[in-house]
């Protein structure tokens, strides 16, 4: 029942489909494994994010230890970590969407953690600011103003992403 918004939600935290879905097993063994205690008063479905949240960062910090797989486009200034892309052909209009898509997840993952963490959870899995106060462990104001800043960040990100693409397109 919650393995796709746990998943997506890990996906859009790491940046990485390979550690979300370390990630989502993760939660799941430690749910089943009864390592995290479930409090009655709390939706589960924040609970189960909450325990993500925690996953998540234990992946962070581990990746720190390690070098991600990085390519270097020829000609290209700056290195990005591999992610194999998706052969199959897209219409048009899928196409556009996909690149707004990804500008959008590029300029999130360049978010502070707690800023993407609360526009993750606000945005792609619709949770009300009180429950992002219980997954992120934080006041409601700190939850308000993590979006703020988020969608300010965002809104400069993505301004210059596109100015840059119309210089150079």
């Amino acid at each position: 029942r919650y393995k796709k918004s746990v998943l997506n939600y890990a996906l859009r935290i790491l940046g990485n489909r390979a550690d979300a879905e370390d990630v989502l097993s993760d939660v799941f063994l430690a749910v089943f494994g009864r390592k995290y205690r479930f409090e009655a008063q709390a939706k589960f479905s924040t609970w189960a994010f909450a325990v993500t949240r925690n996953m998540c960062i234990d992946k962070i910090r581990k990746r720190k230890r390690f070098l991600p797989l990085v390519f270097r486009n020829e000609g290209a200034q700056q290195t990005e970590e591999w992610d194999p892309p998706d052969t199959k052909a897209l219409p048009r209009e899928d196409l556009e969407r996909s690149e707004t898509a990804h500008h959008v997840q590029s300029a999130i993952q360049k978010l502070p953690l707690e800023q993407k963490e609360a526009i993750v959870l606000r945005e792609y899995h619709q949770m009300s600011y009180e429950e992002i106060s219980t997954v992120l462990n934080c006041s409601l104001a700190k939850v308000k103003v993590l979006n703020f800043r988020a969608r300010e960040d965002l809104k400069i990100k993505l301004w210059s992403s596109l100015e840059g693409d119309n210089r150079h397109g």
